[in-house]
């Protein structure tokens, strides 16, 4: 085993370490033993983490673990997601979290529009590699009738599995499989680009405007309310070729200059153009 090899597998595997996997109120024994032999399948080493079900875990439990009863051994409890997710960020210590909530359903007034796992996924792990956030928390809810309003309204995005519209329910099992086989994917196949990440233009366009956020106040300090995620989602949506990008930087530039002036910075921006009349007015 050469050594870029065994770096590579490190690697991969320090990654794996931080992706954890939440059951909100699971409602079926069989599914928490299927999901921890799925968690071993696909290499997640995070936490298994199960949420208002103290007594979930049963013979049949064990029974389609398989060889992974070592992760039901394991499984933490928690009597709220709340208390889960705040338990995540005391892990992470000073860099922050990514909660990612599954849902079947479309969105609404009350309940964002979901990305596609895949999607989601694969920008969700190249921030983990970055070390841009320390955590990736996967969260699912009960079988009968999923996450709540308000438990998806405290994860950061919303992300579903496409699926038929005829009948989207997909088994928890089942669905915790295709996120964490997702995971795995983007960690083998991505990390030679993650080493050396090069933004596309339209990533650099998104750190700009999240940058200017932070600058003008939109986005406070520690982000308490989890707007950097929210304007992600929105900035996401952007074509990927987007005429006259310079343009839009020489906006966001203008606006970070005046700012920091504290008035419109027009001799900044223009400053050759007045030039150039003030000496035509002096010639003449």
């Amino acid at each position: 085993m050469n050594n870029s090899y065994k770096t590579f597998h490190r690697s991969c595997s320090q990654l794996a370490n931080k992706i954890s996997v939440v059951l909100v109120r699971p409602e079926q024994p069989g599914n928490v033993g299927s999901i921890a032999r799925a968690l071993a399948n696909m290499g997640i080493e995070g936490e298994l983490c199960i949420v208002s079900a103290p007594n979930i875990i049963t013979e049949e439990s064990y029974k389609l673990a398989k060889h992974a009863k070592d992760r039901l051994e394991k499984v933490l409890h928690f009597t709220s997601l709340e208390e889960c997710l705040d338990r995540q960020r005391e892990l992470s210590e000073l860099k922050p979290i990514l909660s990612l909530a599954a849902t079947a359903r479309i969105g609404s007034a009350k309940r964002p529009h979901p990305t596609r796992v895949r999607e989601a996924v694969q920008r969700a792990i190249p921030k983990l590699a970055l070390n841009e956030i320390e955590r990736l928390i996967l969260v699912f809810g009960p079988e009968s009738c999923g996450l709540t309003n308000e438990e998806i309204s405290i994860c950061d995005w919303v992300v579903t599995i496409p699926s038929l519209q005829q009948y989207r329910s997909l088994n928890l099992a089942q669905s915790v499989l295709i996120f964490c086989y997702e995971a795995n994917m983007a960690m083998l196949e991505d990390w030679e680009k993650l080493e050396t990440p090069k933004l596309s233009s339209k990533e650099k366009l998104i750190q700009h405007m999240l940058q200017i956020s932070e600058d003008v106040g939109f986005i406070l300090p520690g982000d308490p309310f989890k707007m950097r995620p929210r304007l992600e989602e929105i900035f996401s949506g952007l074509p990927n070729h987007i005429k006259e990008i310079k343009t839009l930087h020489g906006l966001l530039d203008q606006v970070r200059r005046s700012v920091t002036k504290g008035t419109a910075d027009i001799k900044g921006r223009y400053r050759h153009v007045l030039s150039k009349d003030k000496e035509n007015g002096i010639r003449q």
